[in-house]
């Protein structure tokens, strides 16, 4: 537990999460700070106690007296309630029920279960929400998940993103020292959520029809009649090969729900003449 002798300015507890975050060695990275009036009370990041979120962790050190009208600076949003019944209570519900008045959010949650809902819950508990400054957010949101999880990747991979009414772009490398990159934007459409919508650069999209596999794509342009966007349903592929680039992307959709599209990915080389 940290020493209670610290005084810093709000700038200063946002970077003292941050180094909390650091501590992490896996994935997501969050780190939070405990204050009353700018004294320090607690740090706590995530996988410091096995299984316990940082925000938890923090609290834990402190008893009620000392969390009473205290702030907590927290790098990513607090997990509000993801399914009904759980047995241990969200980050939010654990914050609105401690008796801490005023929680600081370094970059919200971009998983579509939690988006804009843990600070919403905490609004609507009468607790005072403030932000981390925007130049720390980027830090945040370059450091909190494996190569910013929050809109892209590097290589092949799967990623819940979230699903959003003006649609959620989202950008692939092709692998680390190799900075070719293709981007697209998928679109939810009206219920029921059974397509979405994939958008990229002009003749640029392909469908690859009855083909669930990506080894069962051996030649992605094979595929005719390239569009700049695909209607896709689960379990359906999509092939993005921008004009002139020699990196083609595969992209499956898993799941839609309303809150989330899951996809999977795959890059490939190809040759243009």
């Amino acid at each position: 537990m940290t020493a209670i002798s610290e005084t810093l300015n709000d700038s200063e507890l946002a970077n003292r999460a941050m180094e909390e975050l650091s501590k992490c060695l896996t994935y997501p990275k969050i780190g939070a700070a405990v204050s009353r009036s700018g004294v320090l009370l607690s740090t706590g990041f995530r996988g410091e106690v096995s299984g316990k979120h940082a925000e938890r962790v923090a609290i834990e050190k402190l008893n009620s007296e000392q969390l009473r009208g205290a702030t907590i600076h927290t790098t990513l949003e607090p997990c509000a309630e993801i399914y009904e019944g759980q047995r241990e209570k969200s980050c939010c519900e654990l914050i609105a029920d401690s008796g801490i008045s005023t929680v600081c959010i370094g970059a919200l949650d971009p998983s579509g279960r939690i988006y804009s809902k843990g600070m919403n819950f905490l609004r609507d508990n009468r607790l005072t929400v403030e932000l981390f400054s925007p130049s720390i957010r980027q830090k945040i949101e370059s450091s909190t998940f494996k190569y910013d999880d929050f809109s892209g990747a590097i290589g092949n991979g799967k990623r819940r993103v979230r699903s959003v009414k003006n649609g959620k772009k989202f950008t692939v490398q092709f692998a680390e020292g190799d900075e070719r990159k293709t981007s697209f934007r998928l679109s939810p459409l009206s219920m029921p959520l059974d397509h979405i919508d994939l958008v990229a650069a002009n003749d640029s999209v392909r469908l690859a029809p009855g083909i669930n596999d990506f080894s069962k794509i051996p030649d992605p342009m094979l595929y005719q009649d390239p569009s700049h966007f695909a209607r896709l349903p689960e379990g359906e592929i999509a092939i993005i090969a921008e004009p002139q680039s020699t990196m083609v992307l595969l992209v499956k959709v898993l799941e839609i729900t309303p809150t989330d599209i899951y996809i999977q990915w795959e890059v490939r080389n190809i040759r243009r003449s």
